[in-house]
């Protein structure tokens, strides 16, 4: 949305045109409120709280052992809720130059429901199913970030690990975002049996995108387990403290392949911001032959500590 005039629509599609209208109110409630502090819950060893910073909303899960925390769950652009403000989830978009046309989406790691709004939004021949372990979190996303369940849009409160284990779905495009505070995830959902687990719900077409703390203590672990489950493995280092990874069956793309691609999503959805220079970031990462867990001989791709959140 134009920042100048945030009430004109983008879409053209009916339904587009509606959700884009009802996100634009639900963000003009927040935007016209005083309040700053719009939501506190204590789950487990954590604060979920939601703050208006000036035009956004940001939704914290916060230590509660810990006073302080640059980390943040989920940002919203209280003048373009259509726009993807963390980092990675803008990075994240690029699993669309693999597979353009996703029918089923998986995503665990709801925090303010912004990535999944935004693909139920433009993917509208898309079915998305989310899992988000924290209840207070879903709260938090219905009640101020505009994430709406419907029928496209399913959502299961659990844990990611249990419900891929019950679940004998096959999803083409799978994305995983699970972290708390201190960008550290949990150490169930990076280990390498979890992400064959993951692997088995993924067909030879399909694609995973996965969320990491560059500091998590997992990183170089979790690369060498991808490498070894796919075919195809790219990163993505944001501008903060994380890095996407994306892995396939796929064959690998040529940067000029990766650049044409990037235009004709570009034409096809407009996300708002430039997905070009994510594009850019691309860096292939070569098949492993060291088993998972067992470290690398390839570079580390991670960013020199960053005390900026993603």
């Amino acid at each position: 949305m134009n920042p100048t005039n945030p009430d004109r629509l983008h879409a053209t599609d009916p339904w587009q045109q509606a959700n884009e209208a009802r996100l634009i109110r639900n963000a003009r409630r927040w935007a016209e409120t005083s309040e700053t502090t719009l939501f506190t819950e204590k789950w487990q060893g954590y604060y979920v709280a939601v703050t208006r910073e000036g035009q956004r909303l940001v939704l914290w899960m916060l230590d509660a052992e810990t006073a302080n925390t640059d980390w943040i769950q989920s940002a919203m652009d209280l003048r373009r809720p259509l726009r993807l403000q963390s980092s990675y989830t803008q990075a994240m978009i690029l699993s669309l130059l693999w597979l353009p046309s996703p029918r089923s989406i998986f995503l665990s790691g709801l925090g303010g429901g912004c990535l999944a709004t935004t693909l139920h939004h433009h993917l509208t021949h898309a079915r998305l199913t989310c899992v988000e372990i924290a209840a207070p979190v879903v709260t938090a996303a219905t009640r101020f970030f505009g994430f709406q369940p419907d029928d496209r849009l399913s959502l299961s409160i659990a844990d990611v690990r249990a419900f891929l284990q019950q679940d004998t779905g096959a999803y083409d495009l799978m994305l995983l975002d699970v972290f708390c505070d201190h960008g550290v995830s949990p150490e169930h959902a990076t280990e390498a049996a979890f992400l064959a687990l993951c692997r088995k719900r993924i067909p030879p077409h399909g694609l995973l995108a996965m969320n990491l703390g560059n500091n998590d203590p997992a990183f170089d672990s979790v690369a060498g387990a991808l490498r070894a489950l796919f075919a195809t493995v790219y990163t993505c280092r944001g501008r903060g403290s994380t890095t996407v990874f994306f892995a396939t069956d796929l064959p690998p793309r040529t940067p000029e392949q990766l650049l044409e691609e990037t235009q004709v999503l570009t034409h096809r959805h407009d996300f708002l911001f430039s997905l070009s220079s994510w594009t850019s970031r691309l860096q292939q990462l070569h098949p492993d032959p060291v088993a998972p867990g067992a470290g690398s001989s390839q570079p580390s791709q991670r960013d020199p500590p960053c005390p900026t959140p993603p």
